[in-house]
């Protein structure tokens, strides 16, 4: 029965396969971007190049033979000049595959030039997908695997199409892409399709059940992944605030951080992440002094588990938190913790003194640490402050103008200054308030005053100074200041204007100071919502916040408040707002959520703290590699010094004469296996074969009779007359009695001199036709 639906030609064929190929090219060429390493300038080429190629074929056929016969060389010389200036070699390698990809791509291909181009496209999918933890590459493989199945369909049809011999059909070239589309429509059969489709998502899905069953480990550090990054920064978490530029605070909906809490009901009411503490203000901003700075240690060494400076507690609920990248070095916790356990060995800086902790430099890719032990309670412990900073700081300058005025603002101001001169460096005391001018400090004592002075203790003062500054203005993430001159944050409280939660917290750091109660500034995030799809915390970048931390002399510790609008001011100390439980948070059940979800899944397979073995499997081949590396390019570096270190020897008579002997009988060589040696080798080979399939022979001549089969397929004839009798001796060798043969030697002579001679005449053609 004859099959009415109508089949794709075998140009047309030759056009999907052009069509696919650069396809793969572009995306293959784009999953760089997970891994950001430095290969701008080719990704820039690749872009519009191929797109540009892929859409008018007929332009790689006008690339000229010197381009083709200059291309790889000069891709490995740029190569072996990456990897010797840059000593990299992954990053180099990565490159390397991106410029062979762009070659492929934009010159013509036949079926093995295909595969090539699905292999150099593999690796760079494959080493992005050792790199990344992102889902987004999760759907971008899953298009690079369907283009690159259809091309290996393409190519088999072809193929099959062809008889089995290599070569393009002749005038591929002139594509029009929505007639081959709309033949593609036609000639496909939606049942097959249906077929395929639905054997290709049962692969996926049995891929991703494989993918929850087996332990998987990320080996991303132990692979120099951190030289392969860009660290780059999303959220603007730095080690200042300077309120004449915070203005308006944009909302970034984005995910900062995952959190798996091991006992749901051990959630407190109110979650306050904090990263950061800002103690030095300048009369327009908060920042972290020098002397706060150095309470940081250098950074310890690598380990998967740090002690931290928490409380002793019998609460041993345990936080599981996936920090996303581009955030901030500064982790996100609570307050003090017992012990700090990373997925994969890291370096940590900790501040005792402050509970806060800090990468060296910003995670450029997820950083999974579980924490054990966290004080969630909003109260920090800090003896030594007690012990050593509390009782001169009530001997302050500052203290003194309020209290008792012994001294002028001004005066205050020259013994501050001073003072501040002669303790740079030193532990701060968290009631200087250099920068703010003698008429800003009347206002704020004013403002105290009628708030009912310093009270009994930080905590009683910053209730009511919070209820003071939520009665005047309200909130919003869209803020105007007063114009004038003096302290930004002073016109600010002098006006009735809304505010965000830095003029608040700063607003409530400038009257506990001016009420003699130390106080600093914390920047972190507050709350977070439930997400029921992973049984998680989402923490977004819109969630960033800012509050306070106000001295408690009567217990020796610093006491969390937020003076902004809709939370409380003081923490509260009720068994059920310490444990209120994760059933009472916001649950976000939209599709964002959903997809944060399956992010968590994704996260919780590839961050695991119990294994040791694998990594240092993994550790140890790291190693191994490393040394043969180093191994190698020690070795070249030997010969090459050794190379020139001959050169530079004096070139006496029997040195010049030795080389010149070496050097002509490398040519003789050469020459002699060019002109007759190949032959006799071929020959000798041939003799001993033990069937045609194997004989040297008769592979070379079905290769020339291959090349002459493309030739006669690109002038539109079956034979060229001037081939046929080089056919004809051809055939004899591949399938006649080896008494019936010419000599191979001149046979193939012969075919290749009349094949350049015809290639030279096709190039001179008039392009008229």
């Amino acid at each position: 029965m004859e099959n009415p639906r109508p089949q794709l030609s075998q140009i047309e064929l030759q056009q999907l396969r052009w069509f696919l190929g650069g396809l793969i090219g572009v995306v293959s060429a784009w999953t760089v971007f997970y891994m950001e390493v430095d290969a701008l300038l080719a990704l820039a080429v690749i872009t519009p190049t191929v797109p540009f190629f892929t859409l008018f074929p007929r332009f790689s056929r006008a690339l000229p033979a010197l381009f083709h016969r200059l291309a790889f060389p000069l891709i490995v010389t740029v190569f072996a000049l990456d990897l010797w200036g840059n000593r990299e070699p992954l990053p180099a390698m990565i490159r390397l595959d991106l410029m062979l990809l762009g070659y492929r791509c934009i010159s013509p291909r036949g079926r093995r030039e295909d595969l090539q181009l699905i292999l150099l496209a593999l690796f760079v999918v494959v080493v992005t997908g050792v790199f990344t933890v992102s889902p987004a590459f999760v759907v971008q493989i899953l298009f690079f695997t369907g283009a690159a199945l259809g091309l290996l369909l393409a190519v088999t049809l072809s193929d099959a199409r062809a008889g089995g011999v290599a070569g393009n059909a002749a005038g591929w070239e002139q594509v029009s892409w929505p007639d081959l589309f709309r033949r593609l429509r036609a000639a496909a059969d939606l049942r097959v399709v249906a077929l395929a489709g639905a054997l290709f998502c049962g692969v996926v899905v049995l891929s991703a059940l494989l993918f929850l069953a087996l332990p998987r480990f990320e080996i991303t550090n132990d692979f120099f992944i951190d030289r392969l990054i860009t660290k780059s920064s999303r959220t603007g978490f730095s080690e200042n605030i300077l309120f004449g530029e915070v203005n308006k605070i944009a909302q970034d909906g984005g995910m900062a951080f995952a959190v798996d809490v091991k006992d749901p009901a051990a959630v407190p009411a109110e979650l306050y992440w904090r990263m950061l503490v800002l103690d030095e203000y300048s009369g327009q901003g908060f920042r972290t002094s020098a002397g706060l700075r150095n309470s940081f240690p250098p950074a310890r060494d690598k380990a998967m588990v740090h002690g931290g400076a928490g409380r002793a507690r019998e609460d041993r609920t345990t936080w599981t938190i996936y920090y996303q990248p581009g955030v901030s070095r500064y982790l996100p916790l609570m307050g003090g913790f017992g012990r700090l356990h990373f997925g994969e060995p890291q370096a940590l800086a900790q501040s005792p003194a402050l509970r806060i902790a800090a990468l060296p430099s910003e995670p450029a890719k997820m950083v999974g640490y579980r924490v054990e032990g966290m004080d969630t309670d909003g109260v920090l412990r800090d003896r030594l402050f007690a012990r050593e900073h509390i009782l001169p700081a009530w001997d302050s300058p500052r203290a003194r103008i309020f209290f008792n005025h012994e001294a002028t603002p001004r005066e205050a101001d020259d013994a501050e200054a001073a003072t501040g001169r002669e303790s740079e460096g030193k532990e701060p005391t968290f009631l200087e308030l250099g920068g703010v001018a003698a008429g800003d400090l009347d206002k704020l004592r004013a403002w105290v005053a009628e708030i009912g002075g310093p009270g009994a203790g930080g905590p009683d003062f910053a209730r009511r100074a919070g209820a003071w500054l939520q009665a005047r203005h309200t909130y919003s993430l869209d803020s105007t200041t007063p114009a004038g001159e003096g302290d930004v944050i002073v016109r600010w409280m002098g006006s009735r204007e809304p505010g965000h939660c830095e003029l608040f917290a700063g607003s409530m750091v400038l009257l506990a100071r001016s009420a003699g109660h130390p106080t600093r500034l914390v920047t972190g995030f507050k709350g977070g919502v439930w997400n029921p799809t992973s049984g998680s915390i989402t923490v977004r970048n819109s969630d960033a916040h800012a509050w306070c931390e106000i001295w408690d002399e009567a217990n020796g510790s610093w006491v969390r408040t937020d003076a902004t609008p809709g939370g409380r001011i003081t923490p509260a100390t009720t068994a059920g707002a310490l444990s209120a439980g994760a059933s009472r948070m916001e649950q976000d059940t939209g599709w964002s959520a959903r997809l944060d979800g399956l992010r968590v899944f994704w996260y919780r397979r590839i961050v695991s703290f119990d294994q040791t073995s694998q990594l240092e499997l993994v550790r140890g081949t790291k190693d191994q590699l490393r040394t043969m590396l180093v191994g190698l390019r020690e070795l070249l570096e030997t010969r090459v010094r050794e190379l020139v270190e001959w050169l530079r020897q004096p070139w006496d008579f029997p040195r010049i004469f030795g080389s010149a002997a070496a050097l002509g009988a490398i040519v003789g060589g050469v020459w002699f296996w060019r002109s007759s040696g190949r032959s006799r080798w071929m020959a000798w080979r041939s003799r001993r074969a033990a069937s045609h399939r194997h004989d040297p022979v008769r592979r070379e001549a079905s290769r020339w009779l291959a090349r002459l089969e493309r030739r006669a397929r690109a002038t539109g004839a079956a034979t060229p007359p001037e081939l046929a009798g080089t056919r004809e001796r051809l055939l004899r060798l591949r399938y006649g009695a080896r008494e019936g043969w010419a000599p191979p030697a001149e046979v193939f002579a012969e075919a290749k001199r009349r094949l350049r001679e015809l290639g030279r005449a096709g190039r001179t053609k008039p392009a008229g036709r």
